[in-house]
């Protein structure tokens, strides 16, 4: 018995379908080896607890900068000890950090200051350098979004 050419294209097409993943697929992402589970996604948005930017190499430890080679996170209202004979003055005093700039001088009449120093600028204050690395920095704990530079000191 001779069979029809449309009948025999059908019947191969409805079984190369069957044998080609009659099955169903649940799995959307890439295959990985049976019994192991799918990989876990990861999010691009980093969470708000993780410090941003550079990172000041001495943090707050403001007596760090006694002999004027230190790297710290100021505020408005910080107030960094100095050695006199190193600086030419006892303190280094923060009067404003906000996103459009640091102001400092030295805590000593004869002491001219810095308004608005930008980040990537330098200051001389008496016998001190004072460079501004960033400005509007978050707290490197991650308590808030106050704003912080980071000032770092070197001997002029």
């Amino acid at each position: 018995m001779r069979t029809s050419t449309p009948l025999a294209a059908a019947v191969l097409a409805v079984s190369l379908t069957a044998a080609c993943g009659g099955g169903s697929d649940t799995s959307a992402g890439p295959a990985g080896t049976p019994g192991t589970p799918p990989p876990e996604e990861t999010s691009a948005v980093p969470s708000s607890a993780t410090p941003t930017g550079p990172y000041a190499k001495d943090g707050f430890n403001y007596p760090a900068c006694k002999d004027a080679t230190c790297e710290i996170y100021v505020r408005t209202g910080t107030r960094v000890p100095m050695k006199q004979s190193v600086a030419g003055f006892g303190t280094l005093v923060v009067s404003k950090a906000t996103a459009s700039g640091v102001d400092f001088t030295g805590a000593s009449p004869d002491t001219a200051g810095s308004i608005g120093q930008q980040p990537g600028y330098r200051a001389r204050i008496g016998k001190l350098d004072v460079v501004t690395v960033t400005v509007n920095q978050r707290h490197p704990a991650g308590n808030g979004v106050e704003t912080l530079a980071i000032l770092r000191l070197s001997p002029a």
